[in-house]
């Protein structure tokens, strides 16, 4: 996995050896394939074996590695060779995974602007390569904010090849932070002391009623008892954007918020009825949103920053 230092260490051997992203996309994906097979390797052309007899077990010995391939003139040409060879080798599809692109370039807008070209420049040789390959298949995990950013030729192609990853089911988002609080053994005993471990047993396939009734162990049935709210609809409900978009991220930030405020409380006014009161919800849920606006600014409109430090010098929330 390469850093932030790493991937601006490699912009700046790309400018050096007048290569592109996708030549360096390339070579990651031969080097990925090269350092996992788990036959017999496929060597490439006999000018990379000698670059490739060194040890490549630290980021810093694959960057060097990757420097010295990339010096070489042909380096596009061996390396798609290499990459063909490497798919005809196979007899079985081997999914090449692409993830963690939104965070592993930096924060910073020269980090963005970094990770948009390279994102580009691997998408670009996708476009060119994926359909050529017969086993090796890639797969890119992206932000739906990063990829409407993405300027690239032929981006239009990848229209019906892609699929947009929502929480559209309340079981499956509920789901998220149950399996969380079952790595719990204390969690896992009172599920337990309920059904005689039916639950647990089958946890792979449970039905509605069956997340419903672990959840409701988990933080409560209603908000305030009565005929007040569900707490999986007020969470379902609040924890959704504008968009009416849903992000388990937030929906475990606000559990961990919950969690941290029962901890406190709970010495002073214990609570036995679940395992977090469902006022933590409530009370948590403003911190929350102000993580989630952070993430929104720092990650997608960083050009709103100025205006929201500026609301908020005047005591305004925005």
């Amino acid at each position: 996995v390469i850093s932030p230092e790493g991937f601006k260490t490699i912009e700046q051997i790309l400018n050096n050896t007048k290569k592109s992203w996708r030549d360096f996309w390339l070579l990651q994906t031969c080097l990925a394939c090269h350092l996992s097979w788990d036959a017999d390797k496929i060597q490439p052309d006999l000018a990379l074996s000698n670059v490739l007899e060194v040890s490549l077990e630290t980021e810093l010995e694959v960057i060097r590695c990757l420097e010295r391939l990339l010096d070489i003139s042909s380096i596009g040409l061996l390396a798609r060779d290499w990459l063909t060879r490497l798919d005809r080798a196979r007899s079985s599809m081997v999914i090449l995974l692409f993830d963690g692109l939104d965070t592993g370039f930096g924060n910073t807008q020269f980090d963005r602007e970094r990770r948009t070209k390279a994102i580009e420049g691997l998408l670009s040789l996708i476009n060119d390569l994926g359909e050529q390959l017969k086993c090796l298949k890639f797969k890119v995990l992206l932000r739906e904010d990063i990829w409407r950013k993405l300027r690239f030729e032929n981006k239009s192609h990848f229209f019906g090849r892609s699929v947009t990853l929502q929480w559209n089911n309340i079981v499956d988002f509920l789901k998220v932070p149950i399996e969380q609080a079952l790595q719990s053994a204390s969690f896992q005993e009172l599920v337990q002391s309920i059904d005689r471990g039916r639950l647990l047993s089958s946890r792979e396939y449970w039905h509605e009623a069956q997340v419903f009734e672990i959840w409701n162990l988990l933080v409560g049935e209603r908000m305030r008892g009565g005929k007040s709210a569900f707490t999986r609809n007020w969470v379902w409900n609040r924890i959704a954007d504008g968009s009416d978009n849903r992000s388990p991220r937030a929906l475990l930030q606000l559990f961990v918020e919950a969690t941290a405020w029962e901890k406190r409380e709970h010495p002073q006014n214990p609570y036995l009825k679940t395992v977090i009161r469902p006022r933590a919800l409530s009370q948590c849920l403003e911190e929350v949103s102000r993580q989630a606006l952070d993430a929104l600014i720092k990650e997608e409109f960083p050009e709103l920053q100025e205006l929201i430090d500026r609301l908020k010098s005047i005591g305004r929330s925005p």
